[in-house]
């Protein structure tokens, strides 16, 4: 069984637990010759995030590319920040941001 460390975060008033193996299987860096890691964004109630809209998100990738931005925190601010200047992310908030007014 991998080991995941966990954290927490809040961006944009969101309430984000993120959980990180960075070696999921523990051979497979003899198979696919590096890491496999594994990161779990969950937001707080569910909460869409401009990468998924149910508020959770899995995602398998080599531990070096998890690793080049410090820490898994960082890998997903950076995440975070770059799909939130999406025009659907920016949809989403527009929406959200009117039905708030009513």
């Amino acid at each position: 069984m991998s080991k995941y460390i966990e954290s927490t975060m809040v961006w944009r008033g969101i309430d984000i637990t993120v959980r990180y193996s960075r070696n999921y299987f523990e051979k497979s860096e003899e198979i696919m010759g590096y890491r496999l890691a594994h990161l779990e964004v969950i937001a707080a109630d569910k909460t869409p995030l401009p990468f998924t809209e149910s508020g959770y998100r899995s995602h398998f990738t080599a531990a070096a590319e998890i690793e080049e931005y410090g820490t898994p925190m960082d890998f997903v601010k950076a995440w975070l920040i770059e799909t939130a200047k999406s025009k659907a992310w920016k949809k989403h908030v527009e929406q959200r941001n009117i039905l708030t007014l009513f």
